[in-house]
């Protein structure tokens, strides 16, 4: 009995057996410039270096699909989300909702925005991780909290996988000066800025993919 137990512990452990066997599995990053490789070559954009952590970690059957639009907002993530759906996800990662404070659009339509995403994602057999941003410091206190709020509460409601802050590693304290991991503009990762959120984000997004 033990040995059977050790035998089965090592078969579960396969990551690529949470999938059907051979079989491809669409994932698709669902976002705005953070995720999209503003000005970065495929390669070195979020979803080129996720695809190239996936394969190096045995998922060799998992596909990256990039649905990130540079300056998109949760309404215009909304407005071409049935194009997202033609391209046949099974599950995916959303990025939305810093365009919005930047253009200073009311926290309830961010808010209302995601949940239609994140709603008409789960209602077409996609299964859906949230991944979370912050206010930057010219917004209140009081908003800033009220926006990361937001993203704890959408998961919450619908249960679902979440990451707190894209950003994490590179930009905590929103101090964009002498950041190695910026751009020029100081406010988009550069190359090794994305390799610090690719291996920070790894690890949620393989409990994602264990839980298809």
């Amino acid at each position: 009995m033990r040995l059977f137990l050790i035998i089965l512990s090592i078969f579960l452990s396969f990551p690529w057996q949470s999938f059907a066997q051979g079989a491809s599995f669409n994932l698709m990053v669902f976002g705005d410039s953070l995720s999209a490789g503003y000005k970065l070559p495929p390669e070195d954009s979020f979803y080129g270096q996720l695809q190239n952590t996936l394969y190096n970690n045995g998922y060799d059957n998992v596909k990256v699909i990039n649905a990130s639009v540079s300056g998109d907002t949760t309404q215009r993530g909304l407005n071409r989300i049935n194009n997202a759906l033609a391209q046949k996800p099974h599950a995916v990662i959303i990025e939305l909702g810093i365009n919005d404070v930047l253009r200073s659009v009311p926290l309830k339509t961010t808010e209302d925005n995601l949940r239609k995403i994140i709603q008409t994602f789960l209602d077409n057999d996609t299964s859906v991780m949230l991944v979370g941003m912050k206010a930057p410091p010219f917004v209140s206190y009081e908003k800033q909290k009220a926006f990361s709020d937001m993203y704890s509460k959408l998961a919450k409601e619908y249960d679902l996988i979440f990451y707190p802050f894209f950003m994490k590693g590179i930009m905590e304290s929103f101090n964009p000066y002498n950041n190695k991991y910026l751009l020029e503009d100081r406010a988009h990762p550069n190359t090794q800025g994305v390799q610090v959120i690719v291996e920070n984000i790894f690890p949620t997004v393989e409990k994602f993919l264990q839980n298809q």
